[in-house]
């Protein structure tokens, strides 16, 4: 057995079956913006901030989805069957379809391109089999629960996950009006987090879906069955809004290296605001304040103790500062922690500037705002002005888009001028082996990283 997304190349069926298990724990969603336009400009009904945007963005720019017109997405109106039938195509590549296929719908024309393709491809495939009057169903809007068979059935030809907690439905109110055709599909959609609930405890397995909850629903599909460096994941949760009364929020990680069975992940928001060490004085990352609270604290607050047995320990190189040779100490293992000037430098890419002599330079990538959560407790928060942008960034090769972004200071866990001191990312994307400040500073922030297992 192969998933074609992941590239399992391990065969033992027990580990395949675990890893079914630990993928079932996160959810994938989509960071970047790609080159080929943004949706927001594109289409007057996609509104910037709306919580499809970004699905939206992200079957645009695959080509699974376009607009209903050069200028509408069509955001809230009702997916028509046969849309939903190219939209699987797409996703497959647009097989070629032979021009004396099978065709046994009487609404369904024998003429070649959309719909025709599209529909007779996914019955070839096993994914659609029509209504019972002989008819496919041409401009009827798609139930969301019939939305969840063709997903599935798509999935189990591609090898995609299809983990299923047979309990997935039991927190919604109306789960008694999943039609018996539909309830392993509707099981499996949601416990992949494919289909949510729409409010007040309904998962509204026979409302229609509109097209902006499909392309949320592609996304999910896809990137849960493919990570790829960039993907925002959603694991585990900790307080971020600082409203105790609504629990805690979703983290989200972005993924810095897939490699191997596991995935590197640093928190999309630094989380929380935590000094380097409790006191000014001479400390590695070993005995750390900051160290010991990422592997006891956060671990136990943030996640489940199932989420926590897919987080490894990791044995962590510990160098010494790379301009000031200040000793990083001894390595360590560790379940959480702060990325290393080399790490940083690793995975965040080149610099948009860089002084050799000092070892330190300017990343636009490493900008990071920080929770409310954090601010509220002492954390300095920055807003990057024109001036700034005018006066310093835009001669370190920093775009424009930086103007106006919220940022903070967060701790890296190499030492800096002494061991009373650590490297950090300043508030604008300074880094390198002279940023540093004061072990005991208590208005820095931590970006936890971890390993994820898979």
């Amino acid at each position: 057995m192969k998933n074609k997304g992941l590239r399992i190349r391990k065969s033992a069926l027990s580990f395949i079956l675990s890893f079914f298990m630990i993928l079932s724990l996160i959810q994938f969603s989509t960071l970047k913006v790609k080159a080929d336009g943004n949706v927001v400009d594109i289409f007057n009904d996609v509104i910037e901030g709306q919580w499809y945007v970004n699905a939206v963005q992200f079957v645009y720019d695959r080509g699974i989805m376009v607009g209903t017109s050069a200028n509408t997405f069509g955001v809230s109106q009702k997916l028509q069957r046969e849309q939903f039938a190219q939209i699987l195509y797409s996703m497959a590549g647009k097989p070629a379809v032979a021009a004396d296929a099978e065709n046994p719908f009487k609404d369904v024309k024998n003429n070649p391109g959309y719909p025709r393709d599209a529909i007779l491809w996914a019955y070839s495939e096993g994914i659609v089999a029509g209504n019972a009057n002989g008819t496919f169903g041409v401009g009827q809007a798609i139930q969301r629960q019939a939305v969840a068979v063709m997903l599935y059935k798509y999935a189990q030809k591609f090898h995609y996950n299809l983990t299923t907690n047979d309990n997935a439905l039991d927190g919604f109110d109306d789960k008694s009006n999943v039609a018996n055709w539909a309830l392993p599909s509707m099981k499996w959609a949601v416990t992949q987090g494919i289909i949510s609930g729409k409010g007040n405890g309904k998962v509204d397995p026979a409302g229609n879906a509109t097209r902006a909850e499909c392309a949320a629903m592609i996304k999910m599909l896809i990137q849960k069955n493919n990570p790829q460096v960039g993907d925002i994941i959603t694991f585990g949760k900790y307080e971020q809004d600082d409203n105790e009364a609504n629990g805690k929020e979703d983290i989200d990680w972005i993924v810095l290296s897939v490699e191997n069975d596991r995935m590197l992940l640093i928190s999309q928001y630094a989380l929380d605001n935590v000094p380097y060490h409790t006191s000014y004085s001479d400390i590695t990352w070993e005995n750390s304040y900051i160290r010991n609270w990422l592997n006891d604290d956060f671990i136990n607050t943030a996640f489940s103790e199932e989420e926590r047995s897919i987080i490894p320990t990791v044995k962590l190189k510990n160098e010494n500062n790379p301009r000031y040779d200040t000793p990083g100490g001894n390595d360590t293992e560790d379940k959480i922690f702060c990325l290393s000037v080399k790490d940083t430098e690793t995975y965040f890419g080149d610099y948009n500037s860089y002084d050799e002599k000092y070892f330190d330079g300017y990343n636009q990538r490493l900008i990071c705002d920080c929770t409310q959560y954090a601010v509220n407790r002492g954390a300095f928060r920055y807003i990057i002005t024109e001036e700034d942008y005018e006066n310093t960034l835009s001669k370190k090769g920093y775009s424009a888009d930086v103007v106006n972004m919220r940022t903070c200071s967060w701790w890296l866990r190499t030492p800096g001028g002494g061991n009373k001191y650590a490297c950090i990312i300043g508030h604008m994307g300074e880094f390198g082996a002279y940023q540093d400040r004061e072990v005991e500073l208590d208005t820095l922030t931590v970006r936890p990283a971890i390993y994820v297992e898979y």
